[in-house]
Order: C-alpha cells, then structure tokens, then sequence
C-alpha cells in the first residue's frame, strides 16, 4: 500500500536521482529501440556537476505494457508535456540516433514556449532538414522481418549478439519497426535557427551518419556550434561508455562560443 505522502515516480524517468548541487540537467533520449537504461551509467559518471535524467519513451523496459508511438510529432508533444514541468533553472537536451531527431524537435518547442534549453547535444544522426541525404534507404520499417534483420546486420543497427537472439529480437524487431516509423515519417518544418549552442556527437566509422553531414546541424543554430567525431561507428556511444559519457560533460560544462 503506498502512502498518502509518498513521493509518485513519472513513468518518463525512472532512474531518475536528482541532484541539487548539478551546475545543469541533462534529458537523455534514446535510440531506435533503445531505453532509458542505456543511460543509467551516466548518472554517476556524469555526477555531481550534471544531473542525468534518462528518459523512457512507451513500449520499452518499465513501460512494456504501452504501445509504442509510431509518430515523431506525437512523441515530442508528449515528451514536452512530460519535460517542460521539469526543466529547472538551467538543462540540456541529448538525443542519439532517432533520439536526436526527438530531442532536436523537444528543445525547438521548449524554446517556443519560453524555455529555451542551453544546450542541444546531437549524437549519431543527419540533421533534421537534411532527411533526404540519409546515405542507408528509406522504408526500412516496411521490411519484412528477415529483410530487416539483414538489413541491421548489415549496417550495424544492431549488436550482433542481439541479432542471433530470437527471444530478444521478438520483443526487439516490433519496437524498433515502430521507431524507424517515426523516422521515416519525421517532416522538418521550416524554422528560423535555434537560439541554442548545439554540439554534434558521432562515430567516426558511422555509415549512418558521416562527419560531413554531422557538420551541418550547424545550419541549425545561431549560438555557437562544435562537432566531434569518437572512435567506433553508429555503436560509439555503447562499445566506450566512458569516453562518450566524458564528451557529453565536456561540451555541457564548456559550450562553443557563438559564431561571429
């Protein structure tokens, strides 16, 4: 029986740990298929300067029971009603692989509304109004699952191991097609540049996302831009979860200067 004064848990961030002496907040939102768990290292490597508040978006780990999204626009207006209460005095927003695309849209809306984060951190994805340039095709969701398989095998959307697990990919291969959905059907609208530094993250062997066009997120912003490419490939940010963790902090606690 839960107390009448016990504190209630949001589903959207379940290792949440908050931290009142952080210089800053950071949403972390995942990748295709991915959960908030892939962050929770984070929270003590990040410690105590930034507070990591990993976020878990439906039909994943804790919220398994929920259909999963299939629409960006649905997913950000959700997620801004879930994040917007708690930004606090000063937060970033990180998003890797079809997280970028969601946490780009959710720091365009915060700062819409008044908001503005301090900081957009990008990680391993094209910027969201160059979709058409995507070097891998389109209409990867429509896959059969045998195709899809091969497809992740192919380009790396995927662990191997995972991909040789059929207990994981029966759970893995509905989700991960709902994601692509929301990748796929993601529309840029046309906006003026972020207020906003953005720093975009990626691997330097990325298929999916080479360096030259991480670059142009900078067209995205009018508040200071950096690009940094980490070894490894569209995986980087789990095959060294210490270098990436320590290249978040860095550009969070050191932001690019405006251009001039």
């Amino acid at each position: 029986m839960t107390r009448p004064d016990a504190p209630t848990r949001s589903p959207w961030f379940p290792f949440r740990a908050k931290q009142g002496d952080a210089e800053i907040r950071l949403f972390c939102l995942p990748p295709a298929a991915g959960a908030a768990s892939g962050y929770r290292s984070w929270t003590t490597r990040l410690a105590p300067r930034v507070e990591v508040v990993p976020v878990q978006l439906p039909g994943r780990e804790s919220r398994f029971v929920e259909d999963p999204l299939t629409s960006a626009g649905e997913l950000v207006a959700r997620l801004v009603d879930a994040v917007g209460p708690e930004t606090g005095a000063r937060y970033a927003v990180f998003g890797h692989s079809m997280g970028a695309l969601l946490a780009y849209d959710l720091a365009c809306a915060l700062a819409a509304a008044g908001r503005p984060p301090a900081h957009l951190v990008v990680s391993a994805h094209v910027p969201a109004h160059l979709m058409a340039l995507k070097p891998r095709p389109t209409h990867v969701a429509r896959m059969s699952d045998e195709e899809l398989r091969d497809y992740l095998a192919g380009n790396g959307g995927l662990a191997g191991e995972l991909l040789r697990d059929e207990e994981v990919l029966a759970i893995l291969l509905p989700l991960l097609r709902a994601d692509l959905s929301v990748c796929e059907s993601y529309r840029w609208t046309p906006r003026p540049p972020l207020e906003v530094p953005i720093t975009a993250l990626g691997g330097e062997h990325d298929p999916n996302a080479p360096g030259a066009l991480l670059r142009r997120w900078s067209e995205l912003t009018s508040a200071g831009f950096r690009c940094r490419l980490l070894p490894g490939g569209h995986h980087y940010l789990y095959d060294d979860p210490a270098a990436a963790a320590g290249a978040v902090s860095e550009t969070l606690l050191d932001p690019p200067e405006p251009s001039r």
